[in-house]
């Protein structure tokens, strides 16, 4: 039977006035907890903070790869001297030939101030056909030496990205990362001044990470293999675990969190979970008041990492 134009009327109204109540209840996204990350810089000074960054564009030998900051466990850093310092440096050298001996001798403790990044411009310098560019490299180099760590002088081009899973080596292709500090909100962190990054907690700070309301299991969560989550859970006595350690996604969390260690019955804290793809033979055991179950096969799992 053909539909009247009311009953099309009637069609469109019901979508109007359903369609943002069915959006509204839709759940929301999980947010992915933000790395926490402590930085060696060249003065080797270290510093803590939170990338805030979600992912790494790196070029490689065999092109450029997109890599998520939360599968990232260390950078060491290579070499890098910002534009307007390779000026200063480059403008330094020339003038340890001036004619004036004031001259030379201000760009001989500038060059010394630069430290290791002026130390590949005066390797050049010290093989200059003029005899008092060459001279006066030549001595900076060798008080270089003294005063900087060998590994620090002979610094690699590239940097070394490590993964759970791997260890690439290629360069991050911003010459910043954007990070918060505790003391000084939002900032862009200069890779040139920067010699490691370690992520911390395995990429969760628990005092400060976003956290996430107690889900039940991880059933939901199973299109997220690969990151990390903080859930704020209240230790369970009753519930359904599967595994040791690795438990099926249908596990209870509230009760895994006991047998794993991180909280007590009746305690709420933070907890720190890792989702996993399809595992097997997941073993039961007794551990801290509770007792999980063998299964032989799930197609998802997930960690509960120590706080």
């Amino acid at each position: 039977m053909a539909r009247s134009p009311l009953h099309l009327c009637c069609a469109v109204c019901a979508i109007l006035l359903v369609g943002p109540a069915i959006a509204q209840d839709a759940p929301k996204a999980p947010k992915a907890v933000r790395p926490v990350i402590e930085v060696k810089l060249t003065d080797d000074t270290v510093v803590k903070l939170t990338l805030l960054d979600e992912q790494f564009e790196f070029q490689t030998a065999y092109g450029k790869l997109t890599i998520p900051a939360g599968d990232v466990r260390r950078i060491d850093l290579g070499f890098r001297v910002p534009d307007d310092t390779a000026r200063e440096i480059a403008a330094a050298v020339a003038d340890l030939g001036s004619n004036q001996y004031q001259k030379r001798e201000e760009a001989m403790t500038g060059l010394l101030a630069h430290r290791e990044k002026a130390y590949p411009a005066l390797k050049a310098a010290a093989k200059s056909t003029d005899a008092e560019v060459a001279k006066r490299s030549a001595e900076l180099i060798e008080r270089l030496q003294v005063l900087v760590a060998k590994n620090r002088l002979d610094w690699p081009e590239s940097d070394m990205m490590y993964t759970d899973a791997s260890k690439i080596s290629g360069k991050i292709l911003s010459p910043t990362l954007k990070v918060r500090s505790f003391a000084f909100g939002e900032l862009q962190l200069k890779l040139s001044d920067c010699v490691t990054i370690t992520v911390l907690n395995g990429g969760a700070d628990l005092a400060t990470a976003d956290t996430l309301n107690d889900p039940g299991s991880m059933a939901g969560y199973q299109g997220h293999v690969g990151r990390t989550f903080v859930f704020r859970v209240v230790g369970a006595a009753s519930g359904s675990v599967w595994g040791t350690e690795t438990y099926t996604l249908d596990s209870t969390l509230a009760l895994a969190a006991v047998h794993a260690g991180v909280l007590k019955q009746g305690q709420t804290g933070n907890v720190r979970v890792t989702i996993l793809g399809p595992s097997q033979n997941f073993i039961g055991s007794t551990q801290n008041g509770v007792t999980s179950s063998n299964y032989a096969s799930y197609p998802g799992a997930y960690k509960i990492l120590p706080r």
